[in-house]
């Protein structure tokens, strides 16, 4: 009896973690390369402490931006630290919306709601630069799993010199899916 039900339950445990596998993306390729990206124009807030815990201020800024005549298809986060040499609690990022580009409407906008914007929230620009770029379609939570190390061993075989902080996009494209662009600046 005991047999039967260590059988079953180890068995539940695998079927668990391959749908958590296949739900998350794990099982999903990554696509790393050189490319140019940017200007960002971007609407957000700083944000200090666990990387993980940058959901709400995101909802909170999409929240706005809609409810203001902003779009925010796009939104971002920008992480300054390495999460490996500097405390959780310390950690500094910036997230928000990003500016659609393809938008030509929402600069237009975003100048009438310089005046109006929430104490806390910042308008900015991300310069042009040369980057690393990868492209995930799983969840941006396993990103620091599956994308970072990849992304790190293309900028070592390649001899490239990392400059500046990670910048990660994400794109929803229905409630089923994200797609998720990593892009590390690089020196010329």
């Amino acid at each position: 009896m005991v047999k039967h039900t260590l059988y079953a339950v180890s068995l539940g445990l695998i079927l668990f973690f391959l749908y958590l596998f296949q739900y998350t993306g794990a099982f999903k390729s990554v696509t790393i390369d050189q490319d140019e990206r940017g200007p960002y124009t971007i609407i957000y807030k700083t944000h200090v402490g666990a990387y993980h815990k940058i959901v709400s201020t995101i909802q909170e800024i999409e929240k706005w931006s809609r409810e203001n005549g902003l779009k925010c298809r796009l939104s971002f986060g920008e992480f300054f630290d390495d999460p490996r040499v500097v405390e959780e609690g310390r950690l500094n990022s910036r997230v928000g919306c990003l500016i659609d580009p393809l938008v030509p409407d929402e600069k237009i906008v975003l100048e009438k709601l310089k005046s109006q914007l929430p104490q806390d929230y910042k308008i900015d620009e991300i310069q042009k630069t040369k980057a690393v770029v990868a492209l995930f379609t799983g969840a941006p939570g396993i990103g620091p799993l599956k994308v970072y190390p990849k992304a790190e061993d293309f900028i070592v075989e390649n001899k490239l010199t990392r400059k500046g902080s990670v910048i990660e996009i994400y794109e929803g494209n229905d409630n089923k899916s994200m797609q998720t662009t990593y892009i590390w600046p690089i020196q010329n």
